[in-house]
């Protein structure tokens, strides 16, 4: 079974970098590793306008380490009936707004100004579908009497399916897919994507639940059942070019993760490549990685291939990597992945090689 592989420089097409001190300490992670990644909007106040995308991308540029390489911030403006349809349409052309993000209104982290309904935004996805640019969707039900695990199929079924019937024309990606209903529905339609996490592909409820509750993999969609996972590590291992790397990572400070609500976000930009590679290496599909990682997503979003790659080995590492990190204003945040790191080593690939 393969144990090394070479690897375009892959892509992270789903990353929350928050801001201030929290962007300052964790870009770097995703600079170093990923060369474009599409940042989402939910910030507060989330960015509505290209120029608070502008100035927003400008931000992360000015964080992000002086050896990030060829790291490329790729904006979504947060969908909203604050946005202004000719500014978008002027993003859009100027190559600025790669895309436009839809929240069910408190579904998740920052997500108060989401919309109520899918329904409540058609003037948008209009501008959308003229412009053949991508909407993301969170695709949860936000109905307190629909289970917990059954939101993210009750959401397709009675709000993303019945839109996407009537604009057959429009361009979804479905965000950070967690259920075999979701794997479903996008093969079922053409011009559909989805991402997937590396803790969804890597993780399952019970290890959520079943030993004590561990706040650190609550995320928004949770994490579902073992059959779920299944579907999808079948799903990026296929080499199906719907099915691309977005980690989600979302860090949270600890005050936050362990208080008497956790917050939902699991942060795993710093080893969430090696829990990919190792989920892909124990089921015997290593060499559709770079399928997954690197070339899915550039044909998605239309972007060029990368030019330089990386190499993963797998052998044990022989030193200990960090668990979290501390911000300049004193959060901690706990790092996800570390035990699949501790069978990894990811360096640049020899450019003669």
């Amino acid at each position: 079974m393969t144990s090394t592989i070479t690897i375009p420089r892959p892509d992270d097409w789903h990353v929350h970098l928050r801001d201030d001190a929290m962007l300052d300490a964790v870009v770097g992670y995703t600079a170093r590793r990923f060369r474009f990644a599409m940042v989402m909007p939910n910030l507060i106040p989330p960015l509505t306008s290209v120029a608070a995308a502008v100035a927003y991308r400008d931000k992360i540029l000015a964080s992000a380490p002086a050896d990030s390489g060829d790291f490329r911030p790729v904006m979504a403006l947060y969908a909203s009936p604050e946005v202004d349809l000719d500014d978008l349409r002027t993003g859009i052309a100027d190559g600025v707004v790669a895309a436009v993000k839809y929240y069910p209104a408190g579904a998740t982290t920052n997500s108060e100004a989401g919309a109520a309904s899918m329904r409540d935004l058609m003037p948008l996805y209009e501008v959308l579908a003229d412009t053949g640019t991508r909407l993301l969707v969170h695709a949860e039900s936000t109905d307190p009497t629909v289970d917990i695990f059954d939101r993210e199929a009750h959401f397709l079924e009675n709000q993303l399916a019945p839109l996407m019937d009537e604009m057959p024309e429009l361009l979804v990606t479905v965000e950070h897919v967690s259920t075999a209903a979701g794997v479903e529905l996008v093969r079922d339609r053409p011009g559909t994507a989805a991402t997937i996490t590396p803790h969804h592909l890597a993780r399952e409820r019970s290890d959520l639940l079943a030993d004590g509750m561990r706040p650190d993999l609550y995320c928004k969609p949770v994490i579902n059942s073992e059959a779920d996972r299944v579907r999808l590590v079948e799903a990026a291992t296929s080499g199906d070019p719907a099915f691309c790397l977005g980690t989600d990572s979302a860090p949270h400070p600890t005050t936050a993760k362990y208080g008497p609500k956790a917050k939902a976000g699991v942060f795993n930009a710093a080893y969430g490549l090696e829990v990919v590679a190792e989920t892909f290496h124990s089921h015997g599909s290593l060499d559709a990685l770079p399928a997954f990682a690197s070339h899915n997503g550039c044909a998605i979003y239309g972007v060029d291939a990368p030019s330089d790659h990386i190499t993963l080995v797998r052998e044990p590492v022989d030193s200990e990597l960090a668990t979290q990190f501390t911000t300049s204003a004193g959060d901690e945040v706990v790092l996800f992945g570390v035990e699949e790191a501790m069978q990894w080593t990811v360096r640049e690939a020899d450019p003669k090689g």
